[in-house]
C-alpha cells in the first residue's frame, strides 16, 4: 500500500488538507471546516488513497486543538512545520503564488522529504490548562501596561507634580485615583480621609502615600487645559487597573495551583531565580521538558548556544543565533538575572565572568547556559536544587 505524508495548513474555521505519496505526486486536496464531523470525514477519505504516515501541522495553538485531539485518539502521529522553516521550504518548489492548498502541500513535502521535523506529543490536562493560564495572564499583564500608559500620561497633563510624586505601579496611588484625580479634590480629600481609605485597602504605608500625594497637589493651584474630562478618564483607568490586577492575582493562585499537582514542578521551582510564573511558562514552552533529549537540545532552542559560521580553513567562528525561541529565552534570563541576585553559586558564576571580559549580558546568558545544565540534571536526578551552605570560619 502507497504511504502518504499529510500537511494540514490551518485556518479559523476551515483547514486544507493536502497528501503526496513517496514520489512527491499530489494525490489528495480538499478545504474542510474545522467541525468534528468534517475532519473524520477527511480522515476516512485520505485513508482510501495510501497508508499515511504521519500528519502535519503549522499551528499548535487553539486553532489546531480539535484537529490534534482527533489525530492522538486513532494515535497517528503529528509533526509541527513551523511557519519559518515552511517559508524557506516553499522557495524550493516552483511557482510563487501563497494560497492555503499550497501552504498545505509544501508542509506535507516539507516531512516527506525531512525526518528531522519535531514530533508533537499529545498535551496533558496540566500542561493544556497551564498555557490557557498563562496566555490569558499575558494578556492581562500586556493590558495593564497599555492602560497605565496611558493614565501616566493624562495624569501629567493634570498635574506633572502628582504624577512623579508616587510610583503609579503601587497599589495605593490608584486607589487613591480611583476617588481623587484632581489637585484640588486631593487638597479637599486631606491626609486623613486618604489615610483611612488606603488602611481599609490593607496598605502598609499609607500615611507616607497619603502626605505625598497631598503635598504634591497643594504645589498646583492652577486648572489645566482639558483637567475635567482628563479626570473621569483617570479615574476610570485607575479603577480599570486595581480590577485587572484583582484578575492577575487570581490567575496567579490558579497557575499556583496546578503547579502543586505537576511532578516537575518543585524541582523545577527549587532552583534560584524560578518563581511559580516562570516555572510554569518554562513547562508551557517546553511541553514539560519533553522535547530534548539533551540540555544542548534545550539551551540551543533557547538561542543561548552560539551557533557555528566555519568555512574552509577558518574554523571556531562563532556568532550569536538569530532564530531562537524568543519567550524561551527570556524565561531562563530573567530567572539568571534573578539567581545572580540571590543566590552566592550564581553570583559568583556572573562574576568570574565579569573578569574574564564579558560584559553584563554576556555574563547573564553564560549563567543562563550553566543553569540549564543544572536543571537538566536536577530533573534527570530527580532532585530538588540544594543552596551551598556556607562555610563557618572559626577563630584561631
Amino acid at each position: 500500500m502507497a504511504k502518504l505524508w499529510i500537511g494540514v495548513d490551518i485556518g479559523k474555521t476551515h483547514h486544507h488538507v493536502a497528501a503526496v505519496d513517496g514520489d512527491g505526486r499530489l494525490v489528495y486536496s480538499r478545504r474542510v471546516a474545522n467541525d468534528e464531523t468534517a475532519l473524520l470525514t477527511v480522515m476516512a477519505e485520505v485513508s482510501t488513497h495510501g497508508r499515511p504516515v504521519c500528519w502535519a501541522v503549522d499551528v499548535t495553538t487553539g486553532l489546531s486543538a480539535l484537529l490534534l485531539t482527533l489525530l492522538w485518539r486513532r494515535q497517528v502521529q503529528v509533526r509541527y512545520v513551523s511557519g519559518t522553516v515552511a517559508f524557506h521550504m516553499a522557495a524550493a518548489f516552483a511557482g510563487e503564488n501563497k494560497t492555503d492548498a499550497r501552504d498545505a502541500v509544501v508542509i506535507a513535502q516539507t516531512i516527506r522529504m525531512r525526518p528531522d521535523i519535531p514530533i508533537l506529543d499529545p498535551s496533558d490536562r496540566l500542561l493544556a490548562e497551564l498555557t490557557v493560564l498563562t496566555g490569558y495572564r499575558a494578556d492581562l499583564v500586556g493590558q495593564r501596561v497599555a492602560t497605565l500608559f496611558r493614565l501616566q500620561e493624562l495624569l501629567t497633563g493634570i498635574s506633572p507634580a502628582l504624577e512623579r510624586a508616587v510610583d503609579l505601579n503601587r497599589k495605593a496611588p490608584m486607589m487613591v485615583l480611583a476617588c481623587w484625580q484632581t489637585p484640588a479634590a486631593i487638597r479637599h480629600a486631606g491626609v486623613d480621609r486618604i489615610t483611612a481609605l488606603l488602611r481599609r485597602g490593607h496598605v502598609k504605608n499609607a500615611v507616607q502615600v497619603a502626605e505625598a500625594m497631598v503635598g504634591a497637589a497643594r504645589q498646583q493651584t492652577v486648572t489645566l487645559p482639558g483637567q475635567r474630562a482628563a479626570a473621569v478618564v483617570v479615574g476610570q483607568m485607575a479603577t480599570e487597573i486595581l480590577a485587572i490586577e484583582q484578575r492577575i492575582a487570581a490567575v496567579d493562585d490558579l497557575i499556583a495551583e496546578q503547579l502543586d499537582q505537576h511532578p516537575l514542578a518543585p524541582i523545577i521551582g527549587s532552583l534560584p531565580g524560578m518563581g511559580p510564573l516562570l516555572t510554569a511558562e518554562l513547562l508551557v514552552h517546553t511541553a514539560g521538558m519533553t522535547e530534548y533529549d539533551s540540555p544542548a537540545k534545550l539551551a540551543a532552542h533557547a538561542g543561548l548556544a552560539p551557533v557555528s559560521r566555519d568555512s574552509g580553513t577558518v574554523a571556531g567562528n562563532h556568532r550569536p543565533p538569530r532564530r531562537y525561541h524568543r519567550r524561551l529565552r527570556h524565561i531562563l534570563w530573567m530567572a539568571a538575572f534573578a539567581a545572580a541576585r540571590e543566590c552566592p553559586t550564581s553570583r559568583a558564576y556572573y562574576e568570574r565572568k565579569r573578569a574574564e571580559g564579558k560584559n553584563h549580558r554576556q555574563a547573564i546568558l553564560a549563567l543562563a547556559r550553566r543553569r540549564v545544565d543544572v536543571l537538566w540534571a536536577l530533573i534527570r536526578d530527580r532532585k530538588t536544587f540544594t543552596r551551598p551552605t556556607p562555610a563557618i570560619r572559626v577563630a584561631a
